[in-house]
């Protein structure tokens, strides 16, 4: 009887291994997953976490939307509309942040930092070949978000400059759909940024015209 007992325990371990992936497994199945994406939508929830106080601000909700031409340039739209509203958009890494309550806009240009827009992004049409060129990749664990099974990906930059930005960046990919549905931006202090992507649509034919921003008159641009 322990013999069989202990078979079983075997064979069940046996079993659990061989499910198991590697981090070079889970790239290739996001990559596979990515390779005729050219533009999504989803909507979002994110929450700020302060280590000095060790507490999240107050949770924001909305949507982004992307999109990336065949010569690389990428459009991006977040858009917050709870509890207020505010909209960034990366347009031809020209950016413009804007706060409808208090009719503020602040514009800038990424100029050759255009991969910091990719930083809300990473895991959405990315190969394994340009995200193991720009960043050093571990598998750290899995773990169940809203009852999925999803591989925890930690990647830091190689490059100091980003780096300055975000030294750490964690990627929670879901099982089966193989893209990120929550993701975590550490600063150089401890605090970061965590994002979770829901109802995610890939090639809804999000259009250029998405990331226009036309600004009302009154507003004070900076």
């Amino acid at each position: 009887m322990k013999k069989i007992f202990l078979f079983l325990t075997l064979l069940i371990i046996g079993a659990a291994w061989a499910l198991a992936l590697t981090k070079d497994e889970v790239l290739s199945k996001m990559e596979a997953a990515n390779r005729n994406v050219t533009n999504f939508s989803a909507g979002i929830t994110q929450q700020k976490w302060t280590a000095i106080l060790k507490e999240f601000d107050r949770p924001e909700s909305g949507m982004l939307w992307y999109r990336r031409e065949k010569n690389g340039q990428a459009y991006l739209r977040k858009e917050i509309s709870k509890p207020e509203t505010n909209i960034l958009v990366i347009n031809k890494g020209d950016v413009i942040f804007y706060e409808p309550r208090i009719k503020q806009a602040r514009k800038y240009q990424l100029g050759k930092n255009q991969d910091k827009a990719e930083f809300l992004v990473l895991g959405f049409g990315s190969s394994s070949r340009s995200l193991n060129e720009t960043y050093n990749i571990k598998l750290i664990g899995e773990e169940k978000i809203d009852a999925r099974k999803t591989y925890m990906l930690e990647l830091r930059p190689k490059s100091e400059k980003a780096a300055a930005y975000f030294p750490q960046i964690v990627l929670w990919v879901a099982d089966q759909s193989w893209f990120p549905v929550q993701q975590k931006l550490v600063e150089p202090n401890g605090d970061y940024l965590l994002i979770k992507f829901t109802d995610l649509k890939l090639n809804p034919g999000v259009d250029k015209d998405k990331f226009k921003l036309k600004l009302p008159k009154d507003v004070q641009v900076g």
